[in-house]
């Protein structure tokens, strides 16, 4: 989560990147010299900053790093970035955990004595230098303590949540070679102990039997814990108590750790058989902690609303890079985001999507609940709002709708090419849509202006959010742009995955640079590719294809699998496979100030290929059905088939408000298959064979506890084919084959 661009809301040219791998230059193809420029997008990374000795002792932090010295030129490692803080930022507010026992408050100093002093302790109980740890918790102010703490103590963490089943814990554990315990509290740990007590009955021998150490970040540890007499179980004090004493008595001082050292495994959630564990290094993530910035400026002071586990390396990345930029955090859940957007007011919400649909899903509610002709004016004014910013895109030539050429027949004589001579006449319509949709915008402009006095600043006052919404782990789908668009709340998307540590590309709070539909441009010092699927060969900009990745922060390979590693580097020359398919938007398109933003299209394993031989993407059509308030989740259906089915979950909240909520089951499967049909042949590059013929209504909730959702809330289509493998064999009975 992709060119050297300007400023400006017209992109430039692509140009080398400063970096050892080679830049690709346009490729002469077909007639006439035609152009034809490769999807290869590239930025250049800063020049190399050379790295600064290690203190000795904390008290040397005011010599070593200079009050308000730029992120670039003092974070090499993480530990870096907590040092820095106590300094520059010193007794500003850094975290606040409301939901805690004590409802915890840290300044930036308070927080790193507290690394250095819970680093100390687990060096007593056995830690060394380039050992593991696993850390087992949800996210609290406690779990960044511990996670600053084995770092600085020179080791690397293995993070989990304490709610993944215990089976899996237990392996990550063992594969990891963890030799320490950090878990959520007593009752995880409870949990865990009594699955691996099992394993022993069963002679399979205990997962945690090499342990050194267990602690318990919150409570105390239970009193008489099944299987701990192997190690010493201690609570979160306690260590802390410990490491202030060594540090005191001069008996411990902070390692230095080296840019390419492991930090920590982050275990994915495997589709079949176990998780692989990504290796991600200091290096990769302070690449990521530098250069945020270019998408996104957080101020001293900023305040960011925490509701991700912090196990999901974009959570904790940006995490990272809000508190290196002296914003503070505040812990929240899903449970309680909507109290806490009102009682903590937040300048910058990291989010992923289903978060955003289910904010917008509120506010729908809220509005229909209302008196009937409120309820009828402000519906009409949202949709006069969200045709406002689509027209406005258009003119603007921000709409990746129309940053694409026209087929080759509507092209002049110079061939093939996306930079080929246009016809006069093609050039003509595309200059006159744009002027029709700045004229339809200058219309719609004063219900716009009403709108904001009437509905959006209501809206915004109760979301809370004051400044930017970063939105990742998933696409956002297109009525939540407008939405929010509409609203003048500014939302960010990007993207990357967990081997990426993870931002390859986001949109940027720039003027002209967030563009709605994409997912943004790269990360300086990243490359992006997009490649045939098959043959692996770099397509032309415009095309759909694979996209690759490399760069800085690309993970270092899987843990103890060279196979799965072998695999993610198929292509050769340090470029990942990403499993994303998708195009750049490409230069010279009349109208089109798009040049250079990655679209994606969808996941080139959840490709759909029917009996006709047509492939359909289920994202986009997924993604536009999502807009109906009735309907949580979809998940298209149709391997090998004629045609389309979906398994449809109902959003049951809004359901019960509606009159559909009187439905029996069969009404309401008619219902819902007309909101699938309608949004999906509403779409703009609606083909017939996308029609979806059948649905299966399902009203079990799906949830990331039995794994039919991931942690960022996106279905899992292996363990949902699993789950409802009956509802499914009967849905594709109904398909014509």
């Amino acid at each position: 989560m992709r060119c050297q661009l300007s400023h400006r809301s017209s992109c430039a040219q692509a140009r080398p990147a400063r970096s050892a791998a080679p830049w690709h230059p346009a490729l002469k193809l077909g007639r006439r010299s035609t152009a034809v420029r490769i999807a290869q997008i590239d930025r250049p990374a800063d020049a190399p900053v050379e790295r600064r000795a290690e203190p000795a002792a904390p008290e040397a932090l005011e010599r070593l790093v200079p009050v308000g010295s730029p992120v670039e030129e003092t974070v090499q490692t993480l530990s870096d970035i907590w040092r820095r803080n106590a300094v520059t930022y010193g007794d500003m507010l850094a975290v606040r955990d409301p939901h805690h026992e004590g409802s915890p408050e840290m300044t930036f100093r308070q927080l790193y004595e507290a690394m250095q002093d819970f680093a100390a302790g687990l060096a007593g109980l056995g830690l060394q230098p380039k050992d593991r740890v696993a850390l087992f918790s949800e996210n609290s102010s406690r779990w960044l303590v511990a996670d600053g703490a084995v770092m600085a103590a020179g080791g690397a963490d293995v993070v989990r949540g304490a709610t993944a089943p215990p089976e899996e814990l237990l392996f990550i554990a063992r594969h990891s070679g963890a030799a320490g315990l950090v878990v959520q509290d007593g009752a995880a740990l409870a949990r865990l102990l009594a699955a691996a007590e099992a394993h022993e009955r069963a002679q399979e021998g205990n997962p945690l039997h090499d342990l050194r150490f267990i602690v318990v970040l919150w409570g105390e540890p239970p009193a008489a814990a099944p299987g701990s007499s192997c190690c010493p179980v201690l609570s979160y004090r306690q260590v802390l108590g410990a490491g202030a004493a060594a540090r005191a008595a001069g008996r411990w001082q902070p390692v230095v750790a080296a840019p390419g050292d492991l930090a920590t495994l982050v275990y994915t959630s495997g589709t079949t058989g176990h998780p692989k564990g990504v290796m991600l290094t200091h290096a990769n993530l302070c690449y990521q902690v530098r250069h945020l910035t270019h998408f996104l400026q957080v101020r001293p002071g900023d305040s960011v609303l925490s509701l991700l586990p912090p196990w999901h390396i974009y959570e904790r990345t940006c995490s990272y890079f809000v508190l290196s930029s002296g914003g503070h955090q505040v812990y929240t859940n899903i449970r309680r985001l909507r109290d806490d957007l009102v009682a903590h007011p937040p300048d910058h919400l990291v989010c992923v999507p289903l978060v955003l649909d289910t904010l917008h899903t509120r506010v729908l509610q809220k509005i229909r609940a209302g008196p009937p002709h409120r309820a009828a004016v402000a519906t009409a004014l949202l949709a006069a709002g969200a045709a406002y910013v689509r027209a406005r895109r258009v003119a603007q030539g921000l709409s990746v709708r129309h940053a694409l050429p026209p087929p080759p027949a509507l092209q002049g004589a110079g061939g093939e090419g996306v930079e080929a001579a246009w016809s006069p006449v093609e050039v003509a319509r595309r200059w006159a849509v744009r002027l029709g949709a700045a004229l339809l915008s200058a219309l719609l402009a004063p219900l716009q202006a009403l709108a904001s006095v009437l509905v959006y600043r209501k809206v915004r006052e109760a979301l809370g959010v004051r400044r930017t919404v970063i939105s990742g782990g998933g696409s956002l789908a297109a009525h939540l742009d407008d939405f929010y668009e509409a609203l003048g709340l500014q939302v960010l998307n990007g993207w990357g995955l967990t081997e990426t540590s993870p931002v390859l590309a986001c949109r940027r709070a720039v003027e002209g640079q967030n563009i709605r539909g994409s997912v943004g441009v790269p990360t300086p010092g990243t490359q992006l590719r997009v490649v045939d699927p098959a043959s692996l060969e770099p397509l032309p900009a415009g095309r759909q294809g694979l996209v690759l990745a490399r760069g800085p922060g690309v993970m270092a390979g899987y843990w103890r699998d060279e196979a799965a590693s072998a695999r993610a580097f198929r292509a050769g020359g340090g470029w990942f496979d990403t499993g994303d398919l998708g195009w750049v938007a490409p230069e010279g398109v009349p109208g089109s100030n798009c040049a250079g933003h990655l679209v994606l299209t969808g996941r080139a394993k959840d490709t759909l290929v029917l009996s006709s031989g047509k492939n359909v993407e289920p994202q986009p059509i997924e993604d536009a059905v999502a807009a109906s308030p009735l309907i949580k989740f979809v998940v298209l259906v149709g391997q090998d088939k004629r045609e389309l089915g979906a398994l449809v979950w109902p959003d049951e909240d809004a359901l019960a408000a509606a009159p559909e909520a009187a439905l029996g089951a069969a009404a309401l499967e008619e219902r819902l298959l007309a909101e699938v049909t309608r949004l999906n042949s509403g779409r703009h590059d609606y083909h017939p064979f996308d029609h979806v013929a059948h649905i299966a209504v399902l009203r079990t909730p799906l949830s990331p506890d039995d794994g039919t959702l991931t942690r960022t809330l996106k279905p899992r289509r292996p363990e949902i084919a699993k789950k409802y493998e009956r509802e499914l064999t009967q849905l594709l009975g109904r398909l014509r084959g």
